[in-house]
């Protein structure tokens, strides 16, 4: 993991600029509508999470519980709600630019065979604030805690493999996943397709919903964050 982790929350002012400089969307979307500590909530749940697996991989059952249990899925579905709510109140924080010229067709939606190669090239971090991420996808290790603690996680079953929630037909709510809400992978259009970008892997990167929810369909120049971190 990378030592981004350690600088969460430090937002940079440019020294000759009209803003800020933030490491990640979710940094900027907590900054103008969140509240002080909401990052460090976010990020500690995701690195239980990520060592609540890793315990459990090494057969530690009860540490992996213990990690897993710590993890405060009301209060991160309190913190995701306040944010939507927060940003509808308060009103646009972005940039405008001008409306983008691109007149070609918009590039096709990602696959799930490539968003996978995604994930796997950056190790299921997420590229703009190396919070470690989880899938929904068949053999996803999140699921060993699904499965081996299903009274933490009383909304979520395992059906021939696949996650079901308890919405009709067994559609996923934010509340059932709630303790990994703020840390699904998703993957994300560097360049937006509104404006461009392609859906190739040049232009993907492995974000956690945090980020990807706060990015919506905006530029990095727009919300004056800094580009998706290099592979180490």
């Amino acid at each position: 993991m990378r030592d981004g982790l350690l600088n969460l929350g430090s937002v940079t002012t440019i020294a000759e600029g009209d803003g800020f400089i933030f490491n990640s969307p979710v940094e900027f979307f907590q900054f103008h509508y969140g509240e002080p500590g909401d990052l460090e909530v976010v990020f500690s749940a995701a690195l239980a999470t990520d060592e609540a697996i890793a315990a459990f991989e090494n057969g530690n059952k009860d540490l992996a519980r213990q990690k897993w249990k710590s993890v405060d899925g009301d209060k991160l579905i309190h913190l995701w709600n306040l944010g939507i709510t927060n940003s509808k109140l308060r009103g646009k924080k972005w940039a405008d630019l001008e409306k983008s010229d691109f007149d070609g067709p918009i590039a096709k939606q990602v696959s799930e065979s490539l968003a996978k190669k995604v994930y796997l090239r950056d190790d299921c971090i997420c590229r703009y604030c190396d919070m470690p991420v989880f899938t929904r996808f068949k053999g996803s290790r999140i699921h060993q805690l699904i499965q081996a603690f299903p009274e933490l996680t009383p909304g979520l079953r395992l059906v021939n493999g696949s996650l079901k929630g308890s919405g009709k037909n067994g559609a996923i709510k934010n509340v059932d996943y709630a303790k990994f809400l703020w840390s699904m992978a998703a993957p994300d259009h560097i360049v937006p397709r509104s404006h461009g970008g392609l859906t190739d892997m040049e232009n993907l990167v492995t974000s956690c919903s945090g980020c990807n929810y706060s990015k919506g369909d905006l530029t990095l120049a727009q919300l004056g964050v800094q580009w998706p971190k290099p592979l180490l």
